[in-house]
């Protein structure tokens, strides 16, 4: 201070005091109060803490985590594979089912409704909507009304009228006369003959006369409803005696008889069989014999033809899985099972479900699943033309694809569509056999029919024929002989080298393509060399979609499982003794080597 004054410097005045901002007031600190846990979250954390300070019990809980994962993952697979894959096939997998037919579009028709002069344009409308195929009934009432006497006049019309526009008629042969009925059943139309043998002249009657024109019988209709059965309790044993002896009946009369048994019904009254029960017990009772194709009564109900779901209990379109199943169980996994009626309700009243559009679009849905993974389904015979009186009770007007003043509905226009788009023009997954209408054949062929098999043969020199298929694969049903000529077979376009020549005649199933990109392909075969050429028909394939992803699950949850179980039992073995411990890992530490290396020079 003296120097400053000294020098004549001045003090700086003294700087006035920062001004303090006035801090906000704070809000009254509020009690705190300690919020317990809920118990089982208190509960969860001391074991979990627990554990945590325990390896042997983490090990104990992975373990068992491991396994219950594993253990899901297979359960999810199979509930997967169950549900996406039931009754779903690759057409090609033994045995091979022995379609007699075509999957066209079919329908039940009762042409007896009509008056003669309008068959002609009905068959022709059939026709030019893509129906081929026909069922029909055949009274026995009607043909016979006399012992002996037959009245053929109707029936010849209908089945000229059928076959002169291609479309083949499935006879139903029921509805038995008054002079053969037993006296408790004279009141019911549908009454069982008294007396098989006049049952069994009649069926040989209609397989004289009609011979292979109609190459389809279905014995009697609705066996397991007591209406369809005289009023009496329906029997399955009695009616596989009606079914022999008119099964015997037709191929006596015509080899070539392809016998369908009867439609079941699948809900009939509460004390009655349905058609799975009746269908066992047909089976019980030795019936398999006397029928080549089974018959299914398909109600797709309330639900989509995407359904999966199967229930007996419940009308749907996955219903004929439970009938194959049926079929299966007893053995009779080569026959083939016809929808013989097909379809959705709709209610053009608004009172129902489906409207018309939505009961077309699940029909047209249903007809390409069914083609698509069931091999063994043939055709699916739309509910009934026109509403009234028909097969099985009758077409409801909401089943029928005309309505009553003959206007089409808006299901009929679209199966038209359908085909006329191809919708059925290929072969389908599963067997095609010769008769297939998808056949184009050129040149000169031959029918033979061999047991229950039917083949087509050559010995015309550049004879050929094309099939257009859709799947993956297909496979040749030819015969191998010493008279066997060069064939040239093309998919495509491109060559498949085959040979057909054999020291010993032998049917053989042989490989044409496999791993095709799923979709339309076509298959052409020709005889190129003096000799014969034989087949049998073509096998076409389809790989089951959505495997891998299954295959994954599968292979994921059997891991985790073994894993999880492996790692147990290790756990088990090294707490009892049985095993070294090892700390938790699998291999023991190796030992360290000393240091050999030798201390520098000072």
């Amino acid at each position: 201070m003296s120097e400053i004054r000294r020098r004549g410097w001045t003090e700086p005045p003294p700087r006035p005091p920062r001004p303090r901002r006035a801090r906000p007031p704070r809000a009254p600190a509020l009690p705190v109060h300690h919020v317990e846990p809920p118990r089982a979250i208190a509960a969860l954390s001391r074991w979990a803490a627990a554990i945590g300070r325990d390896a042997d019990r983490l090990r104990g809980v992975l373990a068992v985590t491991l396994a219950v994962c594993g253990l899901c993952l297979a359960l999810l697979a199979t509930w997967a594979d169950v549900t996406l894959h039931r009754g779903v096939g690759d057409g090609i997998t033994p045995p091979i089912v022995r379609q007699h037919t075509g999957r066209d579009l079919a329908a039940n028709v009762d042409l007896t409704r009509f008056p003669p002069e309008q068959l002609a344009s009905v068959t022709a409308g059939l026709q030019a909507s893509g129906i081929r195929y026909v069922r029909q009934t055949f009274s026995w009432a009607e043909i016979e009304p006399a012992p002996g006497e037959y009245a053929w006049e109707r029936y010849d019309a209908i089945v000229d009228s059928l076959v002169g526009r291609g479309i083949v008629p499935v006879a139903v042969l029921h509805r038995s006369p008054a002079w053969i009925r037993s006296p408790s059943g004279s009141a019911a139309f549908d009454a069982p003959p008294a007396d098989l043998v006049a049952f069994e002249r009649f069926v040989a009657a209609v397989a004289g006369r009609y011979e292979d024109r109609v190459p389809f019988f279905q014995i009697w209709d609705l066996p397991n409803r007591s209406s369809n059965w005289g009023n009496a309790p329906a029997d399955p044993a009695a009616y596989v005696s009606l079914l022999a002896v008119g099964s015997n009946a037709a191929r006596g009369a015509n080899p070539n008889t392809v016998v369908l048994l009867a439609e079941l019904d699948p809900f009939p009254e509460a004390d009655e069989m349905n058609d799975l029960e009746f269908l066992r017990e047909i089976y019980e009772a030795g019936g398999t014999a006397f029928f080549d194709i089974v018959a299914a009564r398909v109600n797709g109900g309330a639900r989509t033809p995407f359904d999966r779901t199967t229930s007996p209990d419940a009308p749907s379109l996955s219903r004929a899985i439970l009938i194959r199943e049926v079929a299966d169980a007893a053995g009779d996994v080569a026959k083939p099972i016809w929808a013989t009626h097909y379809g959705w309700e709709a209610a053009g009243d608004g009172s129902g479900v489906l409207t018309e559009a939505t009961q077309a679009s699940y029909v047209v849905a249903g007809l390409e699943r069914a083609r698509a993974e069931w091999p063994w389904m043939g055709p699916l015979f739309q509910w009934g033309l026109i509403p009234g009186p028909d097969l099985a009770g009758g077409t409801p007007a909401g089943f029928a694809m005309l309505r009553e003043d003959g206007s089409p509905t808006a299901l009929f226009t679209e199966l038209g569509a359908f085909a006329a788009r191809g919708g059925t023009d290929a072969a389908p997954t599963g067997l095609a056999p010769v008769s297939a209408n998808q056949y184009v054949w050129e040149g000169a062929w031959d029918s033979q029919h061999l047991g229950a098999e039917t083949y087509r043969t050559t010995s015309d020199v550049d004879a050929r024929f094309r099939l257009p298929i859709e799947g993956t694969g297909v496979v040749a049903l030819a015969r191998l002989s010493r008279e066997a000529g060069a064939v040239d077979v093309a998919i495509d376009g491109e060559p498949v080298d085959i040979s057909l020549a054999s020291f010993q005649a032998a049917d053989a199933d042989i490989t044409l393509a496999r791993r095709l990109p799923d979709g339309p392909h076509e298959v052409s075969m020709q005889l190129s060399e003096p000799g014969e050429l034989t087949i049998g028909g073509l096998v076409v394939e389809r790989a089951v979609p959505m495997q891998w992803p299954i295959l994954l699950l599968i292979g994921s949850g059997v891991l985790l499982l073994a894993l999880g179980l492996f790692d147990g039992a290790l756990l088990i073995a090294e707490r009892s003794g049985l095993l070294q411990r090892r700390g938790g890992e699998l291999w023991p530490e190796l030992p360290q080597i000393p240091e050999w290396r030798p201390a520098r020079r000072a």
